[in-house]
């Protein structure tokens, strides 16, 4: 019985002392990040809120998106509706037009801060560029937007910036370990590139990933050292809803705490970047979605994803006011 008390006495110093140093500030190794999953989820939303305090006061952010393209994408990412090599009932159509994206940005920036564009597809076309960039001339509130429209090369890339795009939204989607085993049509190392390329030029840089799609725990904490080295501005975390037709349909979802574990890992290795909580949240969360800023996140999208309807603005904004929160009105 002594010893066990000894060994006991020496876990909970060992806690306690990791705890402090990540809300110091202090660099842990992944191998002490990857430890934090084995803690009280009490003593991680302890260092997760204290670390969101320290750098993001009381104020978290809503984005919203359009899904812009849809449908009969190349890549064959396992857990995407939108892929062509899924048979799924998910919508298609083209790029849809500038009046559409500015009707829905109008109205989606009433209640959000940051407005994002996405497409399917590996890439969009030297026309489809153009036509983004006139939509961004054109808006009054496009310091407002970010954008996720695949690879882009350094002449889309510049385009766009001049045309007043300052925001780069490119998921790394899981550990460049475990990546082979979702897609096999480009590579982690292209994603990696597209994000440096598109930082020297001075974007800010939204990159994540996507969670419960047969990843182990180390290839979250390796995602997260990933992200924080390439000095990301803000981490959308993504929870699957499996899709028919997918392959992963049938996939087993993680528990609400291990999710909300995962995000206060994430806000305990990262530090300072925005800690966006996205797809999946209502079906995976359930009642406990209010805990993601106990949890270390800084904010949340509303309205719908790609091609899932999630919660509306009013029901979100009524949560972070009901937690004392202030709904950061800024990009």
């Amino acid at each position: 019985m002594k010893v066990e008390s000894e060994i006991n006495e020496k876990s909970e110093v060992f806690v306690e002392k990791l705890i402090l140093d990540t809300v110091a500030g202090k660099q842990i190794s992944q191998e002490e990040a990857l430890s934090l999953f084995d803690f009280d989820i009490e003593d991680l939303f302890f260092a997760a809120t204290k670390i969101r305090k320290k750098f993001k006061g009381n104020k978290v952010k809503i984005c919203s998106i359009i899904n812009a393209k849809s449908g009969q994408c190349s890549e064959d990412c396992k857990f995407c509706a939108q892929s062509v090599h899924h048979k799924t009932a998910v919508n298609v159509y083209p790029l849809v037009s500038n009046e559409k994206i500015e009707e829905v940005s109008n109205k989606a920036l009433e209640n959000a801060g940051c407005f994002g564009i996405v497409s399917s597809g590996n890439n969009l076309t030297d026309e489809e560029i153009d036509r983004l960039c006139e939509v961004l001339k054109k808006h009054k509130k496009s310091d407002h937007f970010g954008a996720s429209i695949g690879h882009l090369s350094d002449v889309s890339l510049k385009k766009l910036k001049a045309a007043g795009l300052k925001k780069l939204h490119h998921n790394l989607e899981t550990s460049e370990s475990y990546f082979k085993n979702i897609c096999t049509t480009h590579t982690y190392a292209q994603r990696k590139d597209t994000i440096i390329r598109a930082k020297a030029l001075g974007y800010e840089i939204c990159s994540g990933g996507l969670f419960g799609i047969g990843e182990k725990l180390k290839d979250r904490v390796e995602l997260a050292f990933t992200l924080k080295e390439l000095g990301v501005n803000s981490v959308p975390m993504n929870f699957l809803m499996p899709v028919k037709g997918t392959a992963f349909e049938g996939a087993k979802p993680i528990s609400p705490t291990e999710i909300l574990k995962t995000i206060a890992v994430f806000r305990m290795v990262l530090q300072t970047p925005d800690i966006m909580i996205c797809g999946g949240r209502e079906i995976n969360l359930r009642d406990l979605q209010s805990m993601i800023f106990f949890a270390g996140a800084s904010g949340t999208m509303s309205g719908g994803y790609l091609t899932t309807w999630g919660r509306d603005a009013a029901a979100d904004k009524q949560m972070i006011k009901d937690l004392d929160l202030e709904i950061d009105p800024h990009r």
